[in-house]
């Protein structure tokens, strides 16, 4: 008892006012914490690591961007866009930023939340010096204490389990040479890895990329993502919510450079998009080996879904992990088709995969596949007309199991916008590397309605209301027999604010699962729940302090059985000076079940997120620091402490970082 009495006065003290203070994350941290929330792994996931998208890296100029340029950005909707380009051809440029917020499509909310990605230049025709620039990341990381996975047992004689040294280390290079050339290439070692594996780096990803204004509008050699249509069969990891599902003309048919740090997930080889501004096809063909799981061996899988077994982990730090790796190879190559007549685009795309075990693992399997190519179509477009876009994609896997995604957004008045979706994705679908909308963290087995309310009910209060309905046909993940599930949330918060912001979330989560207990023949379904409530206070002074508070109450429910859980995140960000910035967090928590675990993003160095998993019982600090003793270079010290059930771990690293 004397135990939580204390738990509830830290409860209360620690609940005052801090800011997140994430560097120059351009996409949601709550995107972020909610695609982790709806993944179904039975393994935790420590921290997510991310890459920032260069084309937010510069600040787009409203008054000479052409349509496509804005659209490219995916800052804006179709309706602002053409909006904004009628206000320019009748009144000419702006001069304002807060001038766009009488258009019709802009909110003073809104206009807060794109001022940081936009630029107003009156005179025509002056571009943004983008090219000629580089840089140099290098860091060194390191935890404490040393796992028993890197100590030799003397009284056994047995060896380290793990191959190499405890030092992750990382190295990126980018260059942008030339206007229309640029280029990537970035390695990884993780902790107990070799430095090197057959002698060459132990993971190494990087590109050549031309974009152009003629005929070839864009020219990848190396690795890359694609994203076609809305992303059933070929998806760039875009994060896809039902609120901020972005879908322009462009982003049904993109080539996207790859040089991060996770090592599955995209292709490998030559990617070209060609063509007029009316008529383009893209091209692609892609080679690579990945990594099987034991569990391969012994089931000994068909020829259509080898990548089920993929290890994803990254990790090949013990003799057996490195024995698993590069055991099975994939081919992809495919062509599509992109057609635009005004306000409508229409995409069609064929692509064949050959998936199979290498010489290697032949060797280990009962029987020896022919592996067979796997066809993939898919149907897609976009349409938007004022005030309403329509957009979809049809896709299918070997002509024998169907996935289909359709959705509109629609713009009532200033005040008022919302989006409905409505999916099918059958139960034997195969997308490619799919990265869509779905309930969990597969394009399969499932079936669903949505629908989103983003409401400005006053001057600077934003309020946000989703509903989402799922139907499983078939089995799935912990369960026996077909299920189904929903999600509610509602948002409420102050946008408009720059000094004082404030943020209110509630989330409610049901799905169903099968009882563990293997004695009984018939096992019914039970109902499963998680409530969240997520809080949070915001407080900048000048850009130069910086001071939130953050509480998330979590409270799962399953028959008999609760187990609530709560986290308190405080955070304060210093910049007394453009050459110093200091950032402190900490972090108290009490989770005692996983299905009630709690993401927070935590400060990290620059070009990497980490959304680390709070699960057990105890408290957290990490403090970051960056110097820059010249504009062209930057040094940062991370130093973080975790005590969870008594047990303390420390992680420390730095990171170099060079711009000329």
């Amino acid at each position: 008892m004397p135990g939580r009495k204390f738990d509830l006065f830290l409860l209360l003290i620690a609940w005052i006012p801090v800011l997140v203070q994430a560097q120059q994350t351009p996409i949601s941290l709550q995107d972020v914490e909610d695609l982790l929330y709806r993944n179904e792994s039975a393994l935790i996931p420590e921290s997510l690591t991310g890459e920032f998208p260069e084309s937010l890296s510069l600040t787009i100029d409203l008054n000479n961007a052409s349509s496509e340029e804005l659209e490219a950005s995916g800052i804006f909707t179709p309706y602002q866009i053409h909006t904004l380009q009628t206000y320019l051809e009748k009144f000419g440029p702006i001069y304002s930023i807060y001038e766009i917020a009488t258009l019709p499509g802009f909110h003073p909310s809104r206009v807060m939340e794109v001022e940081p990605y936009v630029c107003l230049n009156p005179k025509k025709n002056t571009t943004v010096r983008n090219h000629g620039r580089y840089m140099v990341l290098f860091n060194l990381e390191r935890s404490f204490p040393t796992a028993e996975g890197f100590m030799d047992n003397p009284s056994s004689g047995d060896e380290a389990l793990y191959t190499g040294p405890p030092l992750k280390t990382i190295l990126r290079i980018r260059a942008h040479p030339w206007k229309k050339l640029s280029m990537a290439l970035s390695y990884e070692k993780d902790a107990g890895e070799l430095f090197l594996y057959r002698n060459r780096p132990q993971f190494l990803s990087g590109y050549l990329s031309y974009e152009g204004e003629r005929f070839v509008k864009h020219l990848v050699v190396g690795n890359y993502k694609l994203n076609q249509g809305v992303g059933l069969v070929n998806g760039a990891g875009f994060l896809h919510r039902v609120g901020d599902f972005r879908i322009n003309q462009l982003s049904l048919s993109r080539i996207k450079p790859y040089a991060s740090l996770t090592e599955t997930r995209y292709e490998q080889g030559l990617a070209c998009k060609m063509g007029t501004n009316k008529f383009q096809f893209l091209v692609w063909a892609s080679y690579q080996k990945f990594s099987l799981s034991p569990s391969a061996f012994a089931e000994n899988p068909k020829t259509d879904n080898w990548l089920d077994y993929q290890r994803t982990t990254g990790l090949y730090r013990s003799k057996s992990e490195l024995e698993a790796r590069e055991l099975a190879y994939r081919i992809h190559s495919g062509v599509q088709m992109h057609y635009r007549h005004q306000q409508l685009t229409v995409g069609l795309m064929y692509g064949s995969e050959w998936v199979g075990p290498g010489i290697k693992a032949m060797a280990l399997l009962k029987e020896n596949p022919d592996p067979s190519p796997q066809q993939k179509v898919s149907l897609h477009g976009n349409w938007y007309r004022r005030k309403i876009q329509v957009f979809g994609e049809l896709a299918g896997s070997e002509f024998r199991s169907l996935a289909f995604l359709l959705g509109t957004r629609y713009h009532f008045n200033d005040y008022v916008q919302g989006s409905l979706l409505v999916h099918h994705y059958g139960t034997e679908y195969r997308g490619s590397l799919p990265s869509s909308y779905s309930s969990g963290s597969h394009i399969r087995n499932e079936q669903g309605l949505a629908f989103h309310l983003h409401l400005e009910t006053g001057k600077y209060i934003t309020a946000k209301i989703t509903g989402e309905l799922f139907r499983y046909p078939v089995p799935r993940y912990l369960t026996n027999v077909p299920s189904h599930g929903y999600k509610l949330d509602l948002s409420l918060q102050n946008p408009g604010n720059k000094m004082l912001q404030w943020r209110a979330r509630v989330v409610s989560k049901s799905w169903q699962t099968s009882p563990a207990d293997l004695t009984s023949k018939i096992r019914s379904l039970q109902d499963s729940r998680v409530n969240r409530f997520d809080a949070q206070i915001i407080y900048n002074h000048l850009e130069k302090f910086k001071w939130q508070s953050r509480l998330v109450l979590s409270y799962y429910s399953q028959k008999q059985s609760s187990s609530p859980a709560y986290a308190i995140v405080q955070q304060v960000t210093l910049a007394s000076s453009p050459n110093l910035k200091v950032s402190t967090q900490f972090v108290l928590f009490h989770v005692s079940d996983w299905e009630s675990r709690i993401y927070l993003y935590e400060p990290g160095f620059y070009y990497s997120f980490s959304f680390p998993a709070y699960y057990g019982i105890g408290q957290k600090t990490t403090l970051l620091l960056t110097l820059k003793p010249v504009d062209e270079v930057s040094i940062s010290v991370k130093i973080s402490g975790i005590v969870n059930h008594g047990t303390r771990k420390w992680d420390t690293g730095i990171q170099l970082r060079f711009k000329f």
